[in-house]
């Protein structure tokens, strides 16, 4: 069976996944994350240094190694934030040299394929809101009938919010502008889609405490919240148990985001979307490529 490497370049990890597809569907057969951090490789004026390109670079050439090891010939990688840069030449010549085909996605690309990566796990949910806290920018999106309508991101994510006080307003002057630049995103909804790695732990954390399943009330999310906040140690031992060690210190800083969000839409459930940005840009590629998916 064809397998294809997905190598997700992000502001806080690097991450790669070996898929197979089954009925049309992306299916993961390997995931390995490593802690990168590109975003504190970028400066003010929006340039990576050398140091940033070099770390992005040495992680896709151990990753192509991996994919040796394991016979995958079909290799894509996809960047983010990361790439949202002045010398984004630089940094995308330097990762072609490791045998990923590279695909710098905008803020609205990445926030599409968001989008149509959670149609093979929330399919019934055919109107509302979804979105994603990333480590550099945060991505809404309205959807009906199954189709996105509009689809949006802004440079402010868990990882940029931990340099600010967790109490900042910064997460709601950018919600508020994106509901007034995108009508569609402007309305009310009872249940949200979350999409990315902050939110997955967030809903790994309710469920260690609350056995919630991949469902996030949002009540009870903000209750946990304020016990972290508080340093409370039963909540505090349970965030150490199912969150990663590595993004401990920008989880709070995501949760914030998530709670900003969930107020202002006035969301009393999230669900949580195992599938998102990279079976999104998965299935781009296939069909940009003309790959035929019953065959592979």
């Amino acid at each position: 069976m064809t397998q294809y490497g997905i190598a997700d370049i992000g502001s806080n990890t690097i991450v790669l996944l070996v898929y197979e597809m089954e009925g049309g569907k992306p299916i993961s057969i390997y995931h390995k994350s490593t802690p990168s951090h590109l975003i504190d490789d970028v400066s003010d004026d929006r340039i990576m240094s050398q140091e940033g390109i070099d770390k992005a670079q040495k992680v896709l050439l151990r990753y192509s190694e991996i994919l040796d090891e394991m016979d995958v010939h079909f290799r894509y990688a996809c960047i983010t934030e990361p790439c949202r840069i002045q010398n984004q030449d630089e940094l995308i010549s330097a990762l072609q040299e490791t045998g990923f085909e590279i695909y710098p996605l905008t803020g609205s690309m990445e926030a599409a394929l968001d989008y149509q990566g959670t149609l093979f796990s929330c399919p019934q949910y055919k109107d509302g809101i979804a979105f994603d806290v990333g480590g550099g920018s945060t991505e809404l999106i309205s959807f009906q009938n199954n189709q996105a309508i509009e689809a949006m991101s802004f440079p402010l994510g868990c990882v940029r919010l931990a340099h600010l006080p967790l109490d900042n307003t910064d997460c709601q002057a950018s919600i508020l502008q994106a509901r007034k630049d995108y009508p569609s995103l402007n309305i009310t909804c009872d249940t949200l889609i979350g999409i990315g790695g902050s939110l997955r732990y967030a809903g790994l954390l309710l469920d260690e405490m609350y056995h919630t399943g991949y469902t996030i009330p949002v009540n009870l999310l903000k209750e946990v919240y304020d016990r972290l906040v508080a340093k409370e140690p039963t909540a505090l031992k349970a965030m150490k148990k199912v969150v990663d060690k590595a993004r401990i210190p920008v989880f709070l800083p995501g949760v914030h985001m998530i709670l900003e969000i969930s107020r202002i839409y006035e969301a009393k459930t999230i669900i949580v979307s195992p599938t998102g940005i990279r079976e999104g840009f998965l299935m781009s590629v296939l069909q940009e490529n003309d790959f035929d998916e019953s065959e592979a």
